[in-house]
């Protein structure tokens, strides 16, 4: 590179001073966050699912994994007790929740408080919250039918037996009910008795005719005595009772129903049973390390019912539910408009009465013993389950912590394309519109059986971060008793996360990358340009980022429900949601064949306040429940929806735009894009914006596997950049950048699904660069580092400052660390203890089996040559690259420990450990437990040990493949392993 002798003293000169002048700027919110991103608190840590398989739990090496938990920086984990369909290696433990086990949980909790870590238990054996101490009116219940036809014209006494149970749940599973002497279920409520006329061929009902006729119904003779008007009638009895549905997968001696989700007093019988159980081995849970009860995700099925849903039904909807009732089991045909408006009502009432008195009242129950409930409300919901609830007010209001989940390496969509086992957008939104603040995710599920390292689970933590996950808990970890041996045992799904792992011992700066990025997302305030209004659907889904609702790429959006919408105020043009203090520039509504009409009298209010909105126009209005206090609203959708015109638009003209894109209305608003760049249309960057203090911080995600380099363009103005370096807790000034009227511009490179974050600080402007002169379409690959600007391509640039424009010659000096290696293997895996590689390659190439199948960590050492005068430039730096490799890697240069590297560019500043003459580099590499097992499969040794006999491969995500049938995967260092000499320019 050529500089001159006056711009290089500049050059030290300004290095000396600028970090002391902008310290003395620093808020102290600022340096709040700086130094808890760089060193994380436990609350932004990762945790994990602690599964106990089978409720077996060796309390010694319980101790250790939590030792190793607290080793590898997780802040702690959630105790989830199931059952395990393999018994190979999986022990029989004690009841849930009777003394073995709270001795068990004891243990946990308290070895748990050592670390200062924080406990949650699960509040089942297994999932679908429910036990053995449930009785069947606390039990789950359904509604079932028993119908005869009778021929009318006379009073009659017409036989209605007891509806017959099915035998199999919709899961296929023998429904689990208490049958009483009388061979009738021990608990059952009569809810109606209907006649109902028929009809040949296929005509509609009209309600009117049909009968209620409960009040001629004896239940004790089970005999009905009506006079029956002439014609053929349908009598049918409809009957309340257990679903039988039992937990899913409960251990041994655990298995019991799922508890009534919609009856306050059988949650509140549940709740208070755990937790007298817990307080009778824990004492006050103030004072534990158990934080938190977990509720999984809600898997029930068929139908729903509770003794409380017609009075609700009636209360939410305004007419009775009974003559509806033949169409729950498509008994009658009513008009589209009558069968949709019921469908609708008796989904809105589910969701009420499981909101309110599941976890609502899980939430006043568990608060009242000092602890929070968490869970995946109503999730993972529709379209995957047909969860009967509105999640985002479940998240939102019945939860202390909504949870979310993300899936890695599956093929699981809709037909349309949703992403159905990535919900975060909706918790996420959740959280900020009620102004909870948490948004944890159940993280990194696969059904792949040991294929992953930190890296491959990378890209779709940091997508979930672009969602707005800001607390990860990995799913999970399984509890391995003593003698399980290596892989040992595990729950099937999962990245599994435990001491049993080959690179666990250098998982920690995962983690804390992880905890970094948490810690910021949840201390700020997530920006956004757009509020989209999802409907008033029951059961909703808020879908993946960019699925249901695109508002283009450079804006993003918040989720909102009908509940906040009407809360939502406009100030000065701005949609404001007074919970959490948000603002908006645009309200985006879903395509609705139908809109409720408080919320359509609410757009209209915030129209006349000033609100623009834009949506497809509804084809029509709901019938209302309740219409009190409701204007006539007749002509309103033509009135208020209208085409867009760019030539006339003008804030506040009172009109719902329909044919307009959010960036046309947005730019007529004069609201730039918050993120820009040339190809922004291929999506090739992910990012979100949070807010604090005055800062301004931009996640973004090179999405790809390549190198990019970028022109980017902010909306700030008047804030001074800054890189804040997740994998490393590093911050940079970004020296070079240019302001307009739009906005700060920027170019940054990024590494193949590198994740940064660029920092808009407030402070006086210090001297910079304001651009990189270039002949490409994309600036050169460039590092902003402490020492300065690194330019990793050769080449003719130029830095511009102002008129001024320093010129350069950019040359990259690289040496390749060639020839033979020295690799040491660990005893008792099969491979040698010491082989001797010409050149870097994968293990599995090797014609020896040992290491060809080798599974663990391995030490390469190299011993090399570097001269003494390298290097004529005084300020240059070295680097070691160690090319490509699997799957995590911790390097020493002259017994000098440099760290663990676990993501590209596996890279290390070498400038204070190289040295002239002989080096010698030590690096230990750690791959999975999947080559060996597939070579155990193949050989009939016997290093593996676990009752996991196939996995799923990435490409063949449906497919379960026998070890012996499953792909190598490559492993140890492939290089090339480089030493790059680079000579940064310091900014002026």
């Amino acid at each position: 590179m050529k500089f001159s002798t006056n711009l290089f003293c500049l050059i030290v000169g300004f290095c000396c001073t600028w970090p002391l002048l902008t310290q003395a700027q620093e808020s102290t919110i600022y340096k709040e966050m700086r130094q808890n991103f760089q060193d994380p608190p436990s609350t932004a840590k990762p945790t994990v699912y602690h599964w106990w398989l089978g409720g077996h739990v060796d309390t010694v090496r319980l101790k250790e994994e939590i030792r190793s938990f607290d080793e590898a920086g997780i802040a702690g984990f959630t105790i989830f007790e199931i059952g395990s369909r393999d018994t190979v290696l999986v022990g029989t433990g004690p009841e849930f929740l009777g003394e073995e086990s709270l001795k068990t949980i004891k243990v946990a909790v308290k070895e748990a408080g050592k670390y200062g870590m924080e406990v949650g238990l699960n509040t089942a054996s297994s999932w679908n919250a429910g036990g053995n101490w449930l009785t069947p009116k606390q039990a789950a219940k359904s509604i079932y039918q028993r119908k005869v036809t009778v021929t009318g014209g006379a009073k009659k006494k017409v036989n209605l037996p007891f509806p017959e149970i099915p035998e199999k749940d919709p899961r296929g599973r023998r429904r689990i009910i208490s049958y009483g002497k009388d061979g009738k279920p021990v608990y059952s409520q009569e809810i109606a008795v209907l006649a109902i006329p028929m009809f040949e061929g296929n005509a509609e009902m009209d309600t009117s005719r049909i009968h209620d006729v409960s009040q001629y119904f004896d239940a004790k003779k089970e005999v009905l005595n009506w006079k029956v008007p002439a014609g053929e009638w349908k009598i049918v009895r409809y009957v309340s009772s257990n679903s039988g549905e039992n937990l899913v997968l409960p251990s041994k001696y655990s298995a019991g129903p799922i508890v009534d989700h919609f009856d306050a007093e059988a949650t509140a019988f549940h709740f208070n049973y755990i937790i007298g159980r817990l307080e009778s081995a824990l004492g006050d849970l103030r004072k534990t390390a158990l934080k938190n009860l977990y509720m999984a995700s809600y898997e029930a099925r068929g139908f729903n019912w509770t003794p409380t849903l017609p009075q609700e039904f009636k209360e939410l909807n305004g007419y009775d539910i009974n003559k509806l009732l033949p169409i729950l089991f498509d008994e009658i045909k009513l008009t589209e408009e009558a069968t949709s408006a019921f469908r609708a009502g008796f989904q809105r009432t589910l969701s009420e009465l499981m909101i309110k008195n599941f976890y609502m009242k899980s939430k006043e129950i568990c608060n009242a013993h000092g602890l929070k409930n968490n869970s995946e409300a109503g999730g993972p919901g529709y379209p995957l389950h047909n969860v009967p609830v509105e999640p985002l007010k479940a998240l939102g209001k019945g939860l202390d912590i909504p949870r979310g989940e993300f899936w890695i390496n599956h093929h699981n969509f809709s037909e349309e394309g949703m992403d159905v086992l990535r919900v975060v957008k909706e918790v996420s939104s959740a959280s900020n519109m009620y102004g909870l603040g948490i948004v944890e995710m159940e993280a990194f599920t696969t059904f792949q059986q040991w294929q992953e390292g930190p890296f491959e689970m990378k890209p779709m933590g940091d997508r979930a971060f672009a969602e707005g996950m800001n607390r990860v808990v990995v799913h999970g970890s399984t509890h391995n008793p003593e003698g399980t041996g290596n892989p040992g045992i595990v729950y099937h799904a999962g990245t599994h996360y435990n001491d049993k792992r080959v690179w666990w011992k250098k998982i920690r700066p995962f983690n804390e990358y992880l905890a970094r990025i948490s810690y910021v997302l949840q201390e700020a305030d997530f920006k956004a340009d757009v509020l989209y209004y999802y409907g008033d659907t029951i059961p909703n889904y808020g879908g993946h980022k960019r699925s249901r609702f695109n508002p283009g790429e450079g804006y993003d959006y918040e989720l909102v429900n009908t509940e906040v919408l009407l809360g939502l105020e406009v100030r000065n043009g701005k949609i404001f949601n007074p919970r959490n203090k948000a603002e908006f520039s645009l309200l985006a509504l879903t395509k609705e064949y139908e809109i409720n009409p408080k919320v359509l009298a609410k757009l209209e209010q915030m129209l006349k306040d000033g609100a623009i909105i834009t949506g497809p126009q509804p084809i029509r209005i709901a019938p209302e429940r309740n219409m009190n206090g409701l204007p006539d609203m007749n002509g309103w959708l033509e009135r208020l929806w209208k085409p867009f015109n760019k030539a006339t638009f003008k804030p506040g003209d009172r009109s719902i735009y329909y044919n307009a894109s959010i960036g046309e209305l947005l730019n007529a608003l004069n609201v730039y894009p918050d993120f820009d760049y040339k190809d922004k249309g291929f999506y090739t960057l992910d990012y979100t914006h949070y807010q604090k203090g005055g800062m301004d911080f931009y996640f973004l995600v090179n999405t790809t596997d390549t190198w990019m380099s970028r022109n980017l363009k902010f909306r700030q103005h008047d804030k001074i950049p800054a890189l804040w370096n997740p994998e490393n807790g590093k911050i940079t000034r970004i020296p070079v950048y240019e302001e307009s009227e739009k906005g700060t511009t920027l170019p940054l490179t990024l590494a193949p699904h590198e994740s940064v974050f660029v920092v808009f600080q407030r402070g006086s402007n210090p001297d910079h660069y304001t651009k990189v002169k270039h002949n490409g379409i994309h600036p050169p690959q460039l590092r902003y580092t402490e020492n300065g600007i690194e330019f990793w391509e050769e080449g003719d640039f130029g830095l511009i400052q102002d008129e001024n424009l320093l010129e350069l010659s950019t040359r990259l000096h690289k040496e390749e660390l060639d020839g033979a290696w020295e690799v040491y293997f660990p005893e008792g895996f099969g491979a040698p203890e010491k082989a001797i590689i010409p050149e870097l390659k994968s293990w599995t190439e090797s014609a020896i089996e040992g290491i060809k199948y080798f599974s663990g960590t391995a030490r390469y050492e190299k011993q090399f040559i570097h001269k003494m005068h390298a290097s004529d430039f005084p300020k240059s730096r070295i680097y070691l690259d160690l090319g490509d490799l699997s799957h995590v890697a911790e390097v020493w240069l002259n017994d000098k420990p440099l760290g663990i590297t676990w993501a590209k560019p596996y890279r290390f500043d070498v400038t204070e450990a190289i040295k002239p003459g002989i080096n010698q580099l030590k690096i230990e590499v750690a791959n999975t437990w999947s080559n060996r097992l597939t070579g155990d499969a193949l050989t009939g040794e016997q290093f593996t040990k676990t009752h996991v006999a196939a996995t799923v491969i990435k490409g063949i995500p449906k497919l379960r493949v026998p070890w012996e049938n499953s792909p190598l995967i490559p492993s140890g260092i492939f290089g090339p392993v480089t030493i790059t000499t680079v000579l940064p320019i310091v900014a002026p």
